[in-house]
């Protein structure tokens, strides 16, 4: 066999085994798995928390799943249902514009199930900007404030502040970095806004100084937790509308 042919043959069998290789990765990904059954149902209502002007309806409800992905709209009364869902494990989705989105996790599905998911959204807070923040103040500089509670005071004179509070001993405390969250309340005193946080249950003892950060978020949201980074998430934080970092000694 001369020098040529040797640079064909093994050109052909390069050619081949790339073909087979390509082909494989190109069914794995195209493919999904048959269900064993697909008489599963998931259904359910969803509410619009405290938008008494809006109906819930044509709310977006995914289901994703092992054999891909199928989605529902809320009726009038924010009623939805997917059926001929297949065994698995599924991931629920739930999303309307205006509105913070919510996830459910880990709904196992076995064969003729039905499993009934309701849940409720809250309004984002987008277009509010945070006012300026001053100096934390305590019991130490403030009769008026009891041990448990600190005050943060603002440059605002009129309009609420939803607002939600992080806390951590880390200087680079944020909503992906926290020990502590609370919704904040905001007062008027002396013509301004001042929000006050009660931290009372916190897990910082007194003494040590804690770092805080504010962000906009719905004050009424509870929020959800989150599988795949293990903390509690806000659907309708605004990630960048926040304050600097600012510090305190813990009463």
């Amino acid at each position: 066999m001369n020098q040529n042919s040797i640079h064909l043959f093994f050109r052909t069998r390069l050619g081949i085994l790339t073909g087979i290789i390509l082909g494989a990765l190109t069914c794995s990904c195209e493919e999904l798995p048959d269900p064993l059954f697909t008489n599963s149902v998931i259904y359910g209502n969803i509410d619009l928390y405290y938008s008494y002007d809006e109906v819930p309806e044509n709310i977006s409800v995914t289901a994703n799943g092992p054999y891909g992905k199928k989605k529902a709209l809320t009726d009038s009364n924010g009623d939805y249902r997917i059926d001929g869902l297949g065994n698995g494990t599924y991931e629920l989705e739930i999303s309307k514009e205006g509105y913070g989105t919510m996830y459910h996790y880990g709904i196992q599905l076995f064969g003729n199930d039905s499993v009934r998911v309701r849940d409720e959204l809250f309004k984002r807070m987008t277009g509010i900007k945070l006012p300026t923040f001053y100096e934390i103040r305590t019991a130490d500089d403030y009769d008026w404030l009891n041990e448990t509670t600190i005050v943060i005071p603002t440059s605002r004179s009129q309009g609420e502040i939803p607002a939600r509070v992080f806390l951590s001993e880390d200087d680079e405390v944020s909503y992906k970095n926290f020990q502590w969250t609370s919704m904040a309340h905001a007062v008027k005193r002396n013509g301004f806004d001042e929000l006050l946080l009660f931290v009372e249950s916190v897990p910082f003892e007194n003494g040590m100084k804690i770092y805080l950060k504010v962000y906009i978020c719905n004050p009424d949201e509870y929020g959800y937790f989150n599988k795949y980074t293990g903390l509690l998430t806000f659907s309708t934080l605004e990630k960048d509308e926040h304050s600097s970092v600012m510090s305190f000694t813990m009463p």
